[in-house]
């Protein structure tokens, strides 16, 4: 599993309550260009025609969109991001969406490629809903595990590290470990997308203005060598603002 991942929650679109829980949900992504003339606007109303057809049938889905800030070059425009709380309802919608579904306006885009991944809530120092920015800071990192890695004792560090942070007084900020369901080739060369997400900007500041004394703090608990046991490596950070268009659950 070892190939250039350009990519990823989120917000993750679901809204999970306890600060400490972890979770599993499945995720779909593909990558988009407007055609000629069009823009998110038009991809937003577009895709929220969706939105209907799901409270409808009573599917549970929800589809954010994903901008590059500071991801190098691209050949997209944008990624289109769904999830499902769980595996059975990914295939009630996809079965659905195929066979069912049927949308006589034009698609404003173009996507190519379309992959899913297993996404795992790992961390969350959740704020109030209502502080939240519309458009939130998310980051990538492409990460290999050790030949001894276990990915239950990986979150259980997590568990761990966030409880530290909370200690320190930082939040507005969680983790997903992203790992290879459906679409990737067999030679991927990653073993877990690592995604962070910040609630709203000032959160994102305060992580870099707090972020040497909190490194330390955590080094000082021991934290990193306990991730080295079963994180190799992890790189190609790339950062993307995440916006959700809508979020059926109900």
């Amino acid at each position: 599993m070892r190939y250039l991942f350009l990519f990823m929650l989120c917000f993750v679109s679901f809204n999970v309550n306890a600060t400490s829980d972890q979770y599993t949900i499945r995720t779909e992504f593909s990558f988009c260009k407007y055609k000629d003339g069009k823009g998110q606007n038009d991809v937003a109303k577009y895709e929220k025609e969706y939105e209907k057809f799901l409270s409808k049938n009573g599917l549970k889905y929800s589809k954010a969109v994903l901008t590059p800030i500071i991801a190098g070059e691209t050949d997209y425009d944008f990624v289109l991001w769904g999830s499902w709380p769980n595996g059975v309802e990914m295939y009630k919608e996809y079965g659905a969406y195929i066979n069912d579904y049927k949308n006589t306006q034009e698609n404003p885009s173009i996507c190519t490629g379309a992959y899913a991944v297993i996404n795992t809530g790992a961390r969350h120092l959740r704020i109030p809903r209502e502080e939240y920015d519309k458009v939130q800071f998310v980051e990538f990192a492409n990460c290999t595990f050790t030949k001894d890695a276990s990915f239950q004792e990986l979150l259980k560090i997590s568990a761990e590290h966030e409880s530290l942070v909370e200690e320190f007084g930082y939040g507005g900020y969680g983790v997903h470990y992203l790992r290879p369901y459906r679409g990737f080739d067999d030679d991927f060369p990653y073993d877990m997308i690592r995604m962070a997400h910040w609630y709203n900007r000032d959160k994102r500041a305060e992580n870099v203005q707090k972020g040497s004394a909190m490194r330390q703090f955590i080094q000082g608990k021991g934290i990193p060598d306990k991730y080295a046991k079963h994180i190799e490596s992890c790189g190609n950070r790339k950062v993307f603002g995440m916006e959700q268009l809508y979020a059926v659950l109900d």
